[in-house]
């Protein structure tokens, strides 16, 4: 099973659209072809984005709950020391601390939020790229 750390942006997409790349993410990982790697700041990210007003009306309310919960119980749950990492988005920088800790991929669905020299050698791919390079 390919571990990876999953940018909410690409979780959220693949939800909306089961026919793009995030799409066939999120069905890998129900399908449990991949398993998420996250600690608790990643999950309750997760979880404040996905309840938020605005995907009420996208997102039923039963796949957002099963998710959420398939997510919770079925990833990889580590503990991570804050680091001296600098991005453009601080918000993006436990992703890429989880990925550096873990040593696997960080799926992110804009990678100008993780320039190629501020990345401590943890490998950004987009879905696409993931998608084509590890599953097919």
């Amino acid at each position: 099973m390919k571990q990876l750390v999953l940018d909410t942006n690409v979780l959220v997409s693949g939800l909306l659209s089961a026919a793009n790349p995030p799409g066939r993410i999120v069905d890998a990982l129900r399908a449990g072809i991949v398993q998420l790697v996250l600690d608790d700041r990643i999950f309750l990210e997760y979880e404040d984005v996905l309840r938020r007003p605005k995907f009420t009306n996208l997102i039923q309310s039963v796949e957002r709950e099963w998710i959420l919960d398939h997510i919770y119980h079925s990833s990889r749950h580590v503990a991570v020391a804050h680091t001296a990492f600098s991005l453009p988005d601080p918000a993006d920088i436990f992703f890429l601390e989880v990925a550096a800790a873990v040593r696997v991929p960080l799926i992110a669905g804009n990678l100008k939020h993780f320039p190629t020299n501020q990345r401590h050698g943890v490998r950004v791919l987009s879905p696409a790229d993931f998608l084509r390079t590890t599953i097919g």
